[in-house]
């Protein structure tokens, strides 16, 4: 089959990449002058590369680390503490982070089972934690994760089913030799010419003998199928001639996007910590391992969640307000460079940094992106329950599948 791909990210690259795999005939579609989508490595002036956007992959997501493995490109580790990061002078233990898990758990469940339902995160927290959870490390930990409002979160997605689970705790997490996108470029490299940048979609149609793929310059693209592997406000304002399914659109419905914001850093000193959470708001920072495995990088990095935060911090006026808090949190760094602040809700083709489980969002959302809809399938971290770079390529493998099985009907 003649297939459009329509976003050169990871989920987009993945299915592209199963699909060619199988005989298909790939095009890809990309609106940015780049691959890699919220994929986005970049290399500071001292040399370090930095992550701007997906930083983390963790032992048990198995989708990325075979697609890594595939292309013989190696994952290292980053050498941090990333579920019990230091708050308040203190890290919590195993034992702790495993007890308040499984309070918190199991408040929910009874709520649940009680009959409440639009549990949110931070009611889920308030309930099994008492009057100070916010002072908690791992309520600080997971609200900052989620990069949105923890009032507008479910809890039952966050807490009972997304693939990450503190009950099997996993200390640490890896990352690419070389910066994470380097999946993306290979895959650049093995697709060549079908590759093609610059070109937004402004419409998608689909009729009984195919699929139209209609760009901004007046064009159009057809083919037999398509994968739309675009961010989800992106996919949201996008012309569809066709209408989805309910259960997909309600799935669709119960997402929000979220907004988030990472401060590289170069330096000459810092203090020991590997990863410091501030107590307060809903960012933290760290330091990765070296690829000697050995020492650590000359650079800070630092993740800020949710629209409050980035309200405290004054990131819409650039990173000076950011750098003075780390410096304040941080008292022994020392700046040796131009930080670097990335923010993804100004990017046109991301309006947001990844998706998270609003309020009504129900069990049967996670399966509804498993068939194609006519000739359509639709990829992206917002069609699963992880919102990670795992997440993305897994997305995109489940596109590839549903597509492929279009020849089986």
């Amino acid at each position: 089959m003649k297939i459009i791909v329509i976003g050169a990210g990871l989920s987009g690259l993945a299915a592209a990449w199963e699909l060619a795999k199988a005989g298909h005939d790939i095009t890809v579609l990309e609106a940015r002058d780049r691959v890699g989508g919220r994929t986005w490595s970049h290399r500071l002036k001292n040399g370090e590369v930095m992550e701007r956007g997906g930083e983390y992959i963790f032992p048990d997501e198995h989708a990325i680390r075979r697609l890594a493995a595939e292309l013989q490109l190696p994952i290292m580790s980053h050498g941090v503490r990333y579920a019990r990061r230091t708050v308040n002078g203190r890290i919590i233990t195993d034992i702790e982070l495993r007890r308040t898990n499984t309070m918190v758990r199991g408040t929910l469940r009874a709520m649940i089972a009680d009959g409440v339902s639009g549990v949110s995160l931070e009611r889920a927290y308030a309930e099994a934690l008492g009057a100070d959870y916010r002072l908690d490390p791992v309520y600080r930990r997971v609200t900052t994760s989620a990069a949105a409002d923890p009032e507008l979160v479910s809890a039952a997605a966050v807490l009972l089913h997304e693939a990450s689970d503190d009950d099997r705790h996993i200390e640490d997490g890896g990352r690419l030799v070389g910066g994470n996108q380097v999946l993306t470029l290979e895959l650049a490299r093995r697709f060549g010419r079908r590759i093609r940048l610059e070109e937004p979609v402004a419409a998608v149609d689909q009729s009984a003998s195919g699929v139209q793929v209609h760009l901004v310059d007046g064009t159009r693209v057809d083919a037999d199928a398509v994968v739309i592997s675009v961010p989800l406000p992106v996919l949201r304002r996008m012309p569809l001639g066709f209408a989805l399914p309910d259960p997909e659109q309600r799935a669709l419905d119960h997402r929000l996007m979220g907004v988030a914001a990472k401060l590289a850093v170069p330096l000459g000193a810092v203090d020991s910590d590997v990863a410091l959470q501030n107590a307060d708001h809903t960012w933290w920072s760290w330091r990765s391992l070296s690829t000697d495995g050995t020492s650590r990088i000359s650079a800070l990095s630092s993740f800020a969640g949710g629209a409050a935060a980035l309200e405290e911090l004054g990131v819409e006026r650039g990173a000076d307000g950011w750098l003075a808090a780390i410096c304040e949190m941080r008292p022994e760094l020392q700046v040796t460079g131009e930080p670097m602040l990335t923010t993804w809700a100004d990017d046109p083709w991301a309006l947001g940094a990844y998706t998270a489980p609003n309020l009504d969002w129900q069990p049967e959302d996670a399966e509804a992106f498993s068939h194609a809809i006519g000739r359509v399938a639709i990829a992206g971290e917002h069609t699963g329950t992880a919102q990670s770079l795992s997440g993305a390529v897994a997305s995109g493998y489940r596109a590839a599948s549903a597509i492929a099985a279009l020849q089986k009907a």
